[in-house]
């Protein structure tokens, strides 16, 4: 009788603890924040800019030169090269390859990019609402943090850092992993 009771407490166990594992992770705000941090909603304000000048030396120079871009040589994220006769066009750096979203586009006469000005963090989360068990609204609020050698000075004018910004997102349970279907800003 003793060596079937003890059988017993034995599968009861192993079962209740197959059990335990096989439960979905809690949506908690630091789960909530890791989701949004993976999902990279959007990493900032970005703008576009052009990186070449076919016209930008010779006897009719138009537009910008490499002394025009001379903040961004300095902040390390470009470096500008003069090309033929007249143009003159710019490579990023690795530091200035982080900001950089995409690929450049365009062709010889024209090329353009388009990099983070301002970049951007999510702040807090300020509260889950779970709908059922697989779906839940994460409402939490994202703040510009920092301006990049890109930002210009209308832009550090125009936005102000770290004034807190509404947001949602929606967060499914699939297959035993919470994720994030849509992200509202």
């Amino acid at each position: 009788m003793l060596n079937y009771l003890a059988r017993l407490l034995f599968i009861i166990t192993v079962c209740a603890s197959l059990f335990a594992c096989h439960k979905p992770p809690t949506l908690d705000e630091k789960l909530a924040l890791s989701l949004l941090m993976k999902a990279n909603i959007r990493p900032g304000y970005a703008v576009n800019m052009v990186t070449n000048n076919p016209r930008a030396r010779g006897k009719k120079a138009q537009g910008w030169n490499c002394s025009d871009k001379q903040p961004l040589i300095d902040a390390l994220v470009v470096t500008c090269k003069n090309s033929g006769r007249s143009g003159v066009y710019l490579s990023f750096t690795h530091e200035g390859k982080k900001l950089l979203l995409g690929k450049p586009w365009g062709d010889e006469t024209l090329r353009n990019a388009r990099v983070i000005a301002v970049r951007q963090k999510i702040k807090d989360i300020q509260s889950i609402h779970l709908i059922n068990n697989t779906h839940a609204i994460i409402s939490y609020s994202w703040v510009y943090h920092q301006h990049t050698p890109f930002s210009n000075p209308q832009l550090k004018k125009l936005i102000t850092l770290d004034v807190p910004q509404p947001a949602q997102a929606s967060a499914t349970l699939i297959n035993n992993q919470w994720t994030i279907q849509r992200a509202s800003l």
